[in-house]
């Protein structure tokens, strides 16, 4: 029997489990396609993404995701390692970040500080800098840890890692990345039994109108959804096309925004309906 859901994405989950729960196998020392010749430490505050350090003016992004850096000269928010690739390993185990991809690549070093990088048709779409320096002696002592890092908003990042993530990649009329602040689409986490369902909100999510995809419900979602979910209807003439595309699958809406259709002919599209009260589970 389902436990009673709480709505989180799928990346969000993967931070509070052990690497190896979320799948990845880290890939680190190659050299990236393109170099990079900026500065890999700024003061504190400067920067395009201030809170992100030299990592957020790495990063190529259309539409921009999250990032830290490390406040003080002494590191003492986890141990410290032996070496920069030791350095993210440490970081990634302890749970440091919310969403970097596993394959990443050499993009610029110095003698006490060293960038990675994830790339997308050679576009940094997510990176971060291990700094040699001053640890705690708590953390360990003097040594390699995570300085910086930031990463582009999820969808930008490597297709595998975004599928393996559980959201879906959409695109526009014009072919362009759907960034995840006008849609995002993803499967529920299986903590929460819900691995076959799929959410799609109109924006960030509790924001904005959320959808549910669910071919198995269970009664206690009555509750919670406007009306049950239908797998073949014939798309009413009001409604609104999206312009959201993703295959042959294209996203219309009701008018009132009550229901999302999904689907690649008018005659046989998928009703998903509206979330009326929030789903949680322990």
């Amino acid at each position: 029997m389902r436990r009673h859901p709480r709505l989180l994405p799928l990346a969000a989950l993967c931070v509070l489990l052990p690497l190896a729960a979320c799948g990845e196998e880290s890939s680190l020392g190659r050299d990236a396609m393109t170099s990079y010749d900026g500065p890999l430490h700024l003061p504190e505050g400067d920067g395009r993404h201030p809170r992100a350090g030299a990592a957020g003016d790495v990063v190529d992004c259309d539409a921009w995701g999250t990032g830290a850096s490390l406040h003080g000269e002494v590191y003492e928010e986890g141990a410290t390692s032996d070496s920069p690739a030791a350095a993210v390993r440490t970081a990634r185990s302890e749970g440091l970040w919310l969403s970097m991809p596993p394959d990443l690549a050499v993009a610029a070093e110095t003698d006490d500080r060293v960038l990675y990088v994830a790339e997308v048709a050679g576009r940094p779409k997510a990176a971060l800098i291990v700094h040699d320096g001053q640890g705690s002696e708590g953390a360990g002592g003097d040594g390699w840890y995570v300085e910086s890092w930031a990463v582009c908003d999820v969808v930008e990042l490597p297709a595998g890692f975004v599928e393996e993530r559980g959201y879906e990649v959409w695109t526009d009329a014009d072919g362009q990345v759907v960034p995840t602040d006008r849609l995002e689409v993803f499967r529920g986490p299986e903590h929460c039994d819900q691995q076959d369902m799929t959410f799609l909100s109109l924006g960030p999510w509790g924001r904005t109108p959320t959808f549910v995809r669910d071919p198995d419900p269970e009664p206690y979602l009555r509750d919670y959804l406007s009306e049950p979910y239908q797998p073949h209807t014939a798309l009413p003439a009001d409604a609104v096309d999206s312009g959201f595309r993703r295959g042959d699958d294209r996203l219309w809406l009701a008018p009132d925004r009550a229901r999302a259709y999904v689907g690649a002919a008018r005659d046989d599209v998928e009703m998903w309906p509206r979330i009326v009260k929030r789903l949680t589970c322990a």
